[in-house]
């Protein structure tokens, strides 16, 4: 799914379902190579903005976009692999600062150099690189829940 889809999406869901409390939000990786950073930071600000005055009530969750051993689109896989870090960093501090209940979870132990935590395509995680994302968002959320920490595992 690409980050033009989620509000589509949720909107879709809200016709069907009452409105959740919290929604953890995992998107942006297939957009990198599509359009600039800057742009994409751009629609995440816009549509967390319009998440936040359509459910004010919602808790968001930012999961950082993933490492990858290689990324479709890219000419330069160091230039995009840069990119996500900017984003990422962008997005934490929208979460921080401009959400008064915005939440983030990071994922530093999922690393592309650990070859075992992706499939061989590069792209995709592996059983045990999605044993360990699951591990890190049920940290995440037990973290959020018992505490007044924003930001994990930091």
């Amino acid at each position: 799914m690409k980050w033009k889809n989620l509000l589509p999406s949720v909107e879709e869901n809200l016709r069907c379902y009452p409105p959740p409390q919290i929604l953890i939000i995992h998107l942006g990786s297939n957009d990198l190579g599509l359009i600039k950073g800057k742009e994409l930071i751009e629609q995440i600000r816009l549509d967390i903005i319009r998440l936040h005055v359509l459910l004010p009530n919602l808790s968001l969750v930012w999961s950082e976009i993933l490492p990858r051993r290689y990324w479709h689109l890219a000419e330069n896989q160091m230039a995009i692999n840069s990119t996500r870090k900017r984003v990422n960093s962008a997005v934490r501090n929208i979460f921080k600062e401009e959400l008064n209940y915005g939440l983030v979870i990071c994922h530093p132990n999922i690393k592309a150099q650990e070859r075992d935590l992706f499939r061989h395509d590069g792209v995709h995680l592996s059983d045990i690189g999605n044993d360990v994302f699951l591990n890190n968002v049920q940290g995440a959320l037990e973290s959020f829940a018992s505490s007044d920490r924003r930001v994990f595992p930091n």
